[in-house]
């Protein structure tokens, strides 16, 4: 039917200030690849926040007019929601060093970007640059997002997840996330089971850190698991690639894309 349901998961923890410039590069080319090869496409776009109890910089908390140990624009007066500080809740203020700093308008009062969302690039750029200030779960903030729970109508989420929409989940970290909650089994098993036990509904994008490859672009230290690669060869579509990527990362949402249509051409919801 040409419903995508689409998850965002960035770390913002302060180690990813170095590929900070190749995220933000990536942002138009994935915008591009939304409006080009999704055009027509009936879709929802949710970036969701990592962690819980904690917003922005936490140093900060309580500042009046401005914040000592913050960037100049940090929203010291900002008024927050209860889903600010819910971990899987899609971002609408990314606060911090490096993030937006301010509310993310977003069309129809939803924690996710809709296909009707006027001036896509502007909408996607808020709620993706979550800054340098945050945390690195990446594979737990995309599980998270996918509880019932969440997705309920009372809760933050509500109508994010469609039963009758292809899954595709995007994870971008310079590690190999080792702290998320579970192992790359019970990730893979969890977006599965979103989509009712069929992995042929589900495409996984990972751009991670890429020294276990010895042709990776980020040199070559073998030794212990790259979990999030783990977690692309646990899933048949699914798409792998460095983020040390010095020419950004749209190519690998170029070939997600791929996939995803792919997949879309074949998906019966069940």
């Amino acid at each position: 039917m040409g419903k995508v349901d689409l998850v965002f998961s960035i770390s913002s923890d302060w180690t990813m200030k170095g590929a900070q410039g190749w995220l933000k590069a990536s942002f138009p080319g994935f915008v591009d690849t939304l409006e080009t090869e999704f055009a027509g496409f009936d879709y929802h776009i949710l970036v969701p926040e990592q962690g819980s109890g904690v917003w922005g910089i936490p140093s900060c908390k309580g500042c009046v007019d401005a914040c000592p140990t913050g960037p100049e624009d940090y929203p010291c007066g900002a008024v927050l929601e209860a889903c600010d500080q819910v971990q899987g809740a899609g971002i609408t203020f990314p606060a911090g060093w490096d993030a937006s700093n301010e509310r993310c308008d977003l069309a129809g009062g939803h924690r996710y970007i809709t296909s009707g969302q006027p001036n896509l690039p502007a909408a996607f750029t808020c709620v993706a640059s979550v800054g340098t200030s945050g945390g690195a779960l990446v594979a737990e903030a995309a599980v998270s997002a996918l509880v019932d729970e969440i997705n309920a109508p009372a809760g933050c989420n509500a109508g994010f997840l469609r039963d009758d929409a292809l899954l595709v989940v995007v994870a971008i970290d310079d590690g190999w996330d080792e702290d998320s909650v579970g192992t790359p089994q019970d990730w893979a098993n969890a977006l599965v089971e979103a989509k009712g036990g069929d992995p042929d509904a589900v495409v996984l994008l990972i751009v991670a850190l890429d020294v276990d490859d010895p042709d990776g672009l980020c040199g070559y230290d073998p030794g212990g698991e790259n979990r999030l690669r783990t977690w692309t060869q646990l899933l048949p579509h699914s798409v792998f690639g460095s983020v040390c990527n010095d020419q950004g990362y749209a190519e690998y949402f170029a070939a997600a894309a791929a996939k995803i249509k792919a997949q879309c051409d074949v998906f019966v919801p069940q």
